[in-house]
């Protein structure tokens, strides 16, 4: 039996001859192709030695095979196209929001109140917040009771307008067990810049913008 590949450059030249286009003119196989190659090999084939089925199932596998992986890249970029356009609605979203992001700074409001959050690796029975002013020293703390595992928000309404403080954060797991925790400072959106790779936002003059892959929640509008 003739193979596939072997009859190509025959087939070819004959299902081109009556075109006045050249076949080598077009280097794209497509599916039509091959079945008009394996069309023009069977029809050629000799009656004494026909073509065996584990020779015919070989080809029709090959051209699956393409076929599926011709598929599969667009599946793929369609995903990548689709997810990118879900993250730019996203972030056009947070304008104006308050959010949570990687620091531990409190800045309060012209009341005086400040707001920051935590994560905590699994469910918390206690927790206790510390805040420090510009100095180091302990000028107050925020208990709170029965926390679920993830991202939790806390305010405090000790502090004055225009100050900085940081805070810190000790928890206990519901088997008495001190649990790992994460600070974020809480910040507004006030644009988002879509000019990079990836979207980041910004959080107010004077301070680096925020990548949106590092946002762990929104807190308040």
């Amino acid at each position: 039996m003739t193979s596939l590949s072997t009859a190509t450059s025959t087939t070819t030249q004959s299902t081109t001859s009556g075109s006045s286009t050249s076949g080598s003119s077009n280097t794209t196989l497509t599916e039509q192709d091959f079945l008009q190659m394996l069309v023009a090999q069977l029809e050629d084939q000799n009656p004494l030695s026909p073509s065996s089925p584990q020779d015919l199932a070989n080809e029709f596998a090959e051209m699956s095979t393409v076929t599926g992986i011709n598929n599969l890249d667009t599946e793929v970029s369609q995903i990548q196209t689709g997810g990118a356009a879900a993250e730019l609605a996203q972030a056009a979203g947070l304008v104006g929001q308050t959010v949570a992001i990687p620091g531990n700074t409190l800045t309060p409001s012209s009341s005086g109140t400040a707001q920051g959050a935590f994560s905590i690796s699994s469910a918390a029975s206690s927790a206790t917040v510390s805040i420090f002013n510009s100095s180091g020293a302990l000028v107050g703390t925020e208990s709170l009771q029965n926390l679920s595992a993830g991202l939790n928000a806390f305010t405090w309404s000790g502090g004055t307008a225009g100050q900085s403080y940081t805070f810190s954060v000790t928890a206990t797991g519901t088997s008495g067990t001190a649990l790992t925790t994460t600070t974020y400072s809480a910040a507004q959106v006030q644009t988002v810049d879509l000019s990079q790779s990836s979207p980041s936002v910004s959080v107010g003059a004077g301070q680096p913008e925020v990548p949106l892959s590092s946002i762990a929640g929104i807190l308040g509008g």
